[in-house]
């Protein structure tokens, strides 16, 4: 499961065309972020620069605050435990898919079956 700031429509738009087979939940003014302490309101400076590439997030989040969640990934068990977390304010930097693949697979390894 994803869950992302973007507007519904927008990632249902993105989903089709990537073929994605996963839900993608709406963080409506990125709430979910803020209750983990992931969200930031990017800078003024940052506003332009975002707007200069026309990527206006206030509408494209549907969010006039222009808050944003610190990329993150979370990996939890079918009892509802946290396996694993990753969370870097750097947006360029994302764990490798092999990490989570791996952290995953020991996570399968525990359950019982």
């Amino acid at each position: 499961m994803v869950i992302s700031p973007e507007l519904p429509q927008r990632t249902a738009d993105m989903a089709i065309k990537q073929k994605l087979d996963f839900p993608i939940l709406w963080d409506e003014q990125s709430r979910v972020a803020e209750a983990f302490g992931l969200a930031f309101v990017l800078p003024d400076d940052l506003r332009q620069v975002y707007l200069g590439f026309g990527n206006d997030l206030a509408v494209r989040n549907g969010d006039p605050s222009w808050r944003l969640p610190v990329p993150s990934r979370f990996v939890i068990d079918t009892d509802g435990v946290v396996a694993s977390v990753q969370a870097d304010p750097d947006y360029t930097y994302r764990p490798e898919a092999e990490t989570t693949l791996d952290i995953l697979n020991n996570v399968v390894a525990r359950t019982p079956r």
